[in-house]
Protein backbone atom coordinates (compact mmCIF):
# COMPACT_ATOMS: atom_id res chain seq x y z
CA UNK A 1 0.00 0.00 0.00
CA UNK A 2 2.72 2.67 1.05
CA UNK A 3 5.29 1.81 -2.28
CA UNK A 4 1.69 2.64 -3.88
CA UNK A 5 1.26 6.12 -2.50
CA UNK A 6 4.89 6.35 -3.23
CA UNK A 7 4.18 5.93 -6.91
CA UNK A 8 1.43 7.66 -7.26
CA UNK A 9 3.27 10.77 -5.63
CA UNK A 10 6.53 10.50 -7.51
CA UNK A 11 4.15 10.36 -10.54
CA UNK A 12 2.00 13.50 -9.56
CA UNK A 13 5.48 15.33 -8.83
CA UNK A 14 6.84 14.37 -12.36
CA UNK A 15 3.43 15.87 -13.79
CA UNK A 16 3.20 18.65 -11.90
CA UNK A 17 7.33 19.02 -13.29
CA UNK A 18 6.07 18.24 -17.05
CA UNK A 19 3.44 21.28 -16.38
CA UNK A 20 5.59 23.34 -15.16
CA UNK A 21 8.59 23.50 -17.83
CA UNK A 22 5.42 23.70 -20.55
CA UNK A 23 4.05 26.67 -18.97
CA UNK A 24 7.83 27.79 -18.73
CA UNK A 25 8.57 27.20 -22.44
CA UNK A 26 5.01 28.74 -23.33
CA UNK A 27 5.88 31.80 -21.48
CA UNK A 28 9.23 32.60 -23.25
CA UNK A 29 7.52 31.37 -26.54
CA UNK A 30 4.64 34.19 -26.06
CA UNK A 31 7.13 36.87 -25.20
CA UNK A 32 9.84 36.47 -27.97
CA UNK A 33 6.09 36.87 -29.86
CA UNK A 34 5.52 40.24 -27.90
CA UNK A 35 9.34 41.57 -28.82
CA UNK A 36 8.84 40.46 -32.83
CA UNK A 37 5.83 42.23 -32.35
CA UNK A 38 6.98 45.26 -30.64
CA UNK A 39 9.96 45.36 -33.56
CA UNK A 40 7.65 44.76 -36.61
CA UNK A 41 6.08 47.95 -34.34
CA UNK A 42 8.91 50.18 -34.45
CA UNK A 43 9.69 49.13 -38.29
CA UNK A 44 6.10 50.44 -39.64
CA UNK A 45 6.19 53.61 -37.18
CA UNK A 46 9.28 54.12 -38.74
CA UNK A 47 8.55 53.59 -42.47
CA UNK A 48 5.13 55.63 -41.64
CA UNK A 49 8.29 58.45 -40.11
CA UNK A 50 10.09 58.25 -43.56
CA UNK A 51 6.26 58.31 -45.82
CA UNK A 52 5.11 61.53 -43.92
CA UNK A 53 9.09 63.34 -44.60
CA UNK A 54 8.48 62.37 -48.04
CA UNK A 55 4.88 63.66 -48.78
CA UNK A 56 6.21 67.12 -47.11
CA UNK A 57 8.94 67.41 -49.34
CA UNK A 58 6.75 66.69 -52.33
CA UNK A 59 4.02 69.07 -51.40
CA UNK A 60 6.56 71.75 -50.76
CA UNK A 61 4.71 74.92 -52.16
CA UNK A 62 7.75 75.97 -54.63
CA UNK A 63 7.99 72.50 -56.05
CA UNK A 64 4.30 72.88 -56.62
CA UNK A 65 4.67 75.92 -58.16
CA UNK A 66 7.07 75.02 -60.30
CA UNK A 67 4.94 71.67 -61.49
CA UNK A 68 1.83 74.27 -62.06
CA UNK A 69 3.92 76.59 -64.01
CA UNK A 70 5.30 73.61 -66.14
CA UNK A 71 1.74 71.38 -66.35
CA UNK A 72 -0.76 73.79 -66.43
CA UNK A 73 -2.20 76.72 -68.35
CA UNK A 74 -3.94 78.50 -65.13
CA UNK A 75 -4.68 82.10 -64.90
CA UNK A 76 -5.51 84.46 -61.99
CA UNK A 77 -9.46 84.68 -61.09
CA UNK A 78 -10.19 88.51 -61.59
CA UNK A 79 -13.26 90.35 -61.02
CA UNK A 80 -14.91 89.33 -63.94
CA UNK A 81 -15.06 85.57 -62.63
CA UNK A 82 -17.31 86.36 -59.79
CA UNK A 83 -21.09 86.59 -59.52
CA UNK A 84 -23.04 88.60 -57.48
CA UNK A 85 -26.15 87.06 -55.26
CA UNK A 86 -28.58 89.11 -57.45
CA UNK A 87 -27.67 87.39 -60.38
CA UNK A 88 -28.03 83.90 -59.34
CA UNK A 89 -31.91 82.64 -60.41
CA UNK A 90 -34.59 82.86 -57.90
CA UNK A 91 -35.29 79.40 -55.64
CA UNK A 92 -38.65 77.84 -57.73
CA UNK A 93 -41.33 77.25 -55.12
CA UNK A 94 -42.26 73.39 -55.36
CA UNK A 95 -44.97 73.59 -53.05
CA UNK A 96 -46.29 70.72 -50.72
CA UNK A 97 -45.09 67.75 -52.32
CA UNK A 98 -46.00 65.38 -49.36
CA UNK A 99 -49.66 66.73 -49.84
CA UNK A 100 -49.60 66.12 -53.66
CA UNK A 101 -48.26 62.72 -53.24
CA UNK A 102 -51.23 61.79 -50.49
CA UNK A 103 -53.68 63.19 -52.59
CA UNK A 104 -52.46 60.99 -55.33
CA UNK A 105 -52.88 58.29 -52.98
CA UNK A 106 -56.64 59.59 -52.94
CA UNK A 107 -55.66 60.43 -49.03
CA UNK A 108 -56.75 64.14 -50.03
CA UNK A 109 -57.83 65.13 -46.20
CA UNK A 110 -54.58 66.77 -45.59
CA UNK A 111 -53.81 69.34 -42.56
CA UNK A 112 -50.80 71.26 -43.74
CA UNK A 113 -50.49 75.00 -43.81
CA UNK A 114 -51.52 75.23 -47.86
CA UNK A 115 -54.60 73.62 -47.53
CA UNK A 116 -56.04 75.38 -44.15
CA UNK A 117 -55.18 78.49 -46.22
CA UNK A 118 -57.27 77.07 -49.45
CA UNK A 119 -60.63 75.24 -47.19
CA UNK A 120 -62.82 77.51 -44.87
CA UNK A 121 -62.48 77.79 -41.52
CA UNK A 122 -65.23 76.78 -39.86
CA UNK A 123 -64.35 78.46 -36.53
CA UNK A 124 -64.35 81.80 -38.33
CA UNK A 125 -67.66 81.02 -39.56
CA UNK A 126 -69.02 80.62 -36.08
CA UNK A 127 -67.42 83.77 -35.29
CA UNK A 128 -64.99 82.35 -32.73
CA UNK A 129 -61.45 82.69 -32.23
CA UNK A 130 -59.37 79.82 -33.52
CA UNK A 131 -58.07 77.46 -31.08
CA UNK A 132 -54.13 75.83 -30.54
CA UNK A 133 -52.03 74.58 -28.38
CA UNK A 134 -50.94 77.40 -26.59
CA UNK A 135 -53.98 79.53 -27.00
CA UNK A 136 -55.29 81.01 -23.08
CA UNK A 137 -58.36 82.71 -24.28
CA UNK A 138 -61.59 80.74 -23.77
CA UNK A 139 -64.56 81.24 -26.47
CA UNK A 140 -67.37 83.44 -25.06
CA UNK A 141 -70.82 81.81 -24.75
CA UNK A 142 -74.12 83.34 -22.85
CA UNK A 143 -75.43 81.49 -20.37
CA UNK A 144 -79.10 81.59 -19.90
CA UNK A 145 -80.93 80.79 -16.77
CA UNK A 146 -83.41 77.97 -16.53
CA UNK A 147 -86.33 77.67 -15.02
CA UNK A 148 -86.97 75.51 -12.19
CA UNK A 149 -89.75 73.64 -12.22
Amino acid sequence: MIRLLHLAAIAGLIASAIYAYSIKYDTLYQAEQVAKLKTRLRKERDAIAVLRAEWQLLTRPDRLQGAVDKYLQLEPIGTSHLARLADLPAKADRGDEIARKLEALGLGATATPAAKERAPSTTAARGEEPRTTGSTSTPTRTVTPTAKR
